[in-house]
């Protein structure tokens, strides 16, 4: 009984450090997933506008393409799908926004509005 609680502290302990890497590694990239949390009723539904704290955080992904690049990439992130993110609506955000997107950006297939 001891070996299998020792084990599964072991497994929780391994689990933990990987999450805790993969958050350190986006938040150094600049793509922290928490960021969007404002946006969240606004990417579920496109006649819903961003808050400005939505907005705020979106610009500070960073400029241009790798602002584009850090949310396309977010909206495949397992807490987007699970929250019921929707990419198309979600996507249409930083033209909400007034958020510049490189020219014909192409997220997931889909040709970012505003783009």
């Amino acid at each position: 009984m001891k070996l299998h609680a020792t084990t599964a502290a072991a497994m929780c302990m391994v689990m933990l450090l990987v999450a805790s890497e993969m958050v350190v590694t986006s938040q150094a990239a600049g793509c922290d997933i928490f960021q969007l949390v404002p946006c969240m009723a606004a990417s579920k539904n496109a006649k819903v506008m961003p808050s400005k704290q939505c907005c705020t955080n979106i610009a500070n992904m960073g400029k241009g393409l790798p602002g584009a690049k850090c949310l396309c990439s977010l909206l495949s992130h397992p807490l987007a799908k699970s929250n019921g993110v929707v990419p198309r609506i979600a996507l249409g955000i930083p033209q909400k926004c007034r958020i510049a997107v490189p020219k014909g950006f192409v997220c997931q297939g889909i040709r970012v509005p505003g783009s």
